[in-house]
């Protein structure tokens, strides 16, 4: 009997699970292990890092044109025009790169929520007692 399905009256047939090894976890390092998962996430350097980078060119160029220090001459006749470019672009990059950063790191943290709700499936198999 030990190998035979269940039968069910609608046709349904349960299989016994199979019988394998196993782990016995204590429940105050099952506590901790989930404890870190949950925690678990990698920043996103290279999107935080090339995005603050950005934007503190963007900041350097604005504040280069408000004290004149961006002044058109020969050379360079549309050199605030210019100035003014380089800031948007980095600005809007820049901005780009956190929220690209934002979103990377809301990816991980969803992706290690996932194993902490399957690690409480597995919790309410079993009886804790208090």
């Amino acid at each position: 009997m030990n190998g035979t399905p269940i039968r069910v009256s609608q046709g349904i047939e349960v299989l016994r699970p199979k019988s394998d090894q196993a782990y016995l976890v204590p429940c105050n390092e099952w506590d901790v292990l989930r404890g870190q998962i949950e925690q678990l996430t990698t920043d996103p350097w290279l999107f935080q890092n090339a995005g603050s980078l950005l934007l503190g060119a963007a900041i350097a160029t604005i504040i280069s044109i408000w004290t004149g220090a961006v002044v058109p001459s020969l050379a360079t006749p549309n050199a605030t025009v210019i100035a003014w470019s380089v800031a948007a672009v980095c600005g809007l990059t820049g901005a780009a790169a956190n929220y690209f950063a934002h979103k990377e790191r809301s990816v991980h943290r969803s992706k290690a929520s996932l194993v902490v709700t399957q690690m409480k499936l597995i919790e309410k198999r079993f009886e804790r007692g208090g």
